[in-house]
């Protein structure tokens, strides 16, 4: 599923463990691929790292602790809510919850056998077993079961509807929970059958099972967790309802509030044990985790903007830094500590975009608007200035759901790219399209993004060009701008963040199409409704991406919104630490945190 993220690290996630709705890295929706399968992605066993043999533990090291740096502060334990669904939650979730499987440092999920094992048995109908180890249980002993999947199920499927004709659960997204047919098992069960109603594309990285624990819900549901079992298979929503209002607002915290450990139980690593509003989160290894244990026994994730992790690095209060927006003066610094630091950089799938409110009476509602807008920005001089310095091959990004790493991006931009009209900045025919509009100028644009360095020089850019033509960019940084996207999209003309994903198809979804969770733009194309219809119930990878094309070709007519490029990715890290890898996917640095290995042990 997507989410849109942003700095809040100004990026939204897009899928699961980005389920996300909009997730920020600010955040949004990318395209994914398989877990570790019988047909493809990582062979089971392989860590997270990518390496061929799981990582080994001898044990957590007593008194060990690491530090890193993260942009945002924690917001939410149930990170598959509409509200909850941002990179910032999966950076402590990565810890703190295991489940069927994990992004891996190249953006493919890896199975999680520690947790579990799932076997595809059937492909008409798609029918898929799972089975969760024996011993795998919450933090506090309870098992892991079927009712963990049911609760699961019940929530982003989609089908809890309530009396008003609402969904009771707000999930952040049911982009393929909405084809399982409601799972057949009973309380307690380890082993458990998913079917579909019709083939789906990403059939491997829909279901969890170790995200938010059912029998606390169901305890501040006011029922027992056989009650709650018994109320999904029987679509009772009267019953249902407590539960849902708890999942929906009961895990979503203020700053620094940390609520009792028994209603924050861990699935992984790792436990959520402390939290300083706009300082630090601490996680402490888990005494009674059924995986391997991890090396270090303490993870402080240190909250600071990324003009001030380079710093903190050199001075000691941090170990790690992985800035989501590398400047030009973050190089710079960072190659000033020598071999203090060891300095990686890698691949991402994280890009930063504009996006539009295009909906009646909205200033971006005239296609002309849109399109002068999307000449007058300074894509190019954006790249060069911005990003370049932090990563050399940097270009400007002309797709959505292909990204430059990608072996077929080429072939798709040269289909899908309207070159001749936005492959260089053309102020003249934006003003010339400003003038066919046939609307009052200068056309106000409230423009929303976070507060940051990087943001902040990016709208200026913006600025000093389309104020030029015909427009007047108002900047506007909200704290709350993430919040906003959806709860509140009135308030902005548009906004510029971050979409994170890995390699899911399907999870683009709900971003484009019609009445989508993860499109408050007002945005609607049948063509485009039509051909994700296509590739979300497609066999063949290959044919969905080819439909894709299609896709990016209609969205480019319709100007949906203005990619700008693929964020540089940069890890430093403190020497003698080991295991650190740069993830090109959305849950970040602290994806294998469970591997790391602090110096001198």
């Amino acid at each position: 599923m997507l989410a849109i993220r942003h700095t809040r690290s100004q990026t939204l996630t897009t899928k699961r463990r980005g389920t996300a709705f909009f997730a920020v890295l600010a955040a949004g929706a990318l395209a994914l691929t398989a877990c570790g399968s019988d047909d493809d992605g990582e062979e089971p066993g392989a860590n997270r790292s990518g390496t061929e043999e799981p990582t080994q533990s001898e044990g957590t090291i007593p008194g060990s602790t690491i530090t890193v740096a993260v942009n945002e502060d924690y917001t939410a334990y149930n990170d598959t809510t509409a509200i909850g669904n941002g990179t910032w939650n999966s950076y402590i979730h990565n810890g703190t919850k295991l489940t069927f499987w994990s992004y891996g440092a190249d953006g493919n999920p890896v199975r999680e056998e520690e947790f579990g094992t799932y076997e595809k048995v059937s492909d008409d109908p798609l029918t898929v077993e799972y089975t969760v180890n024996d011993e795998t249980s919450w933090s506090d002993g309870t098992p892991i079961d079927c009712d963990d999947l049911l609760l699961e199920w019940a929530a982003l499927s989609g089908t809890m509807v309530g009396p008003d004709g609402e969904n009771i659960f707000d999930a952040s997204s049911t982009n393929g929970f909405e084809l399982i047919e409601k799972p057949d098992c009973q309380p307690g069960d380890k082993q458990f059958t998913v079917v579909y109603s019709q083939p789906y594309i990403d059939w491997e990285l829909i279901v969890e099972g170790g995200d938010v624990p059912a029998h606390i819900a169901a305890q501040q549901g006011g029922l027992t967790p056989e009650e709650l079992v018994t109320a999904i298979q029987n679509d009772d929503i009267a019953a249902l309802t407590p539960v849902a209002e708890f999942w929906n607002t009961g895990w979503q915290f203020n700053p620094g509030e940390l609520p009792p450990a028994e209603m924050i139980p861990s699935s992984g690593p790792y436990l959520l044990t402390d939290w300083q509003a706009g300082q630090s989160i601490t996680l402490t290894a888990n005494p009674d985790f059924y995986g391997t244990p991890p090396p270090t026994e303490t993870i402080v994730l240190r909250v600071l903007d990324g003009d001030q992790q380079v710093a903190a690095l050199q001075n000691g209060e941090v170990d790690i830094i992985n800035p989501s927006n590398p400047t030009v003066d973050t190089i710079s610094q960072l190659e000033g500590l020598g071999d203090q630091v060891e300095t990686m950089t890698g691949g991402n799938l994280t890009w930063s975009h504009i996006d539009f409110q295009m909906g009646p009476g909205r200033a971006f509602e005239p296609l002309e608007v849109r399109q002068a807008f999307a000449k007058c920005v300074p894509r190019e001089l954006i790249v060069e200035n911005l990003v370049r310095p932090a990563n050399p091959d940097a270009v400007t990004q002309d797709l959505r759901e292909f990204f430059p790493v990608d072996e077929d991006y080429d072939a798709a931009r040269e289909t899908a790219f309207p070159a001749d009209m936005y492959g260089e900045q053309d102020l003249q025919g934006a003003q010339e399209l400003m003038d066919q509009a046939g609307v009052t100028q200068p056309v106000e644009i409230v423009f929303m993004h976070a507060d940051d360095p990087v943001r902040n020089d990016l709208a200026a850019l913006i600025k000093d060009a389309c104020d030029q033509v015909g427009f007047n960019v108002v900047d506007f940084t909200p704290p709350d701008w993430g919040e906003r996207l959806t709860a509140d999209p009135g308030s902005y003309d548009a906004a510029m963040f971050g979409w994170a994903g890995s390699g899911n198809i399907a999870s683009g979804q709900s971003l484009y199409v019609t009445g989508g969770d993860q499109n408050p733009y007002g945005y609607s194309n049948t063509t485009v409704d039509e051909i994700w219809d296509q590739v979300v119930t497609s066999a063949d990878r290959e044919a969905a991406r080819e439909l894709l094309v299609e896709a990016e070709a209609e969205l480019w007519n319709d100007v949906f919104n203005i990619p700008l490029y693929t964020n540089a990715n940069v890890v430093a890290v403190a020497q003698g630490i080991e295991g650190v890898e740069v993830n090109a996917a959305q849950t970040g640095v602290t994806f294998n945190m469970d591997e790391w290995i602090p110096a001198s042990s």
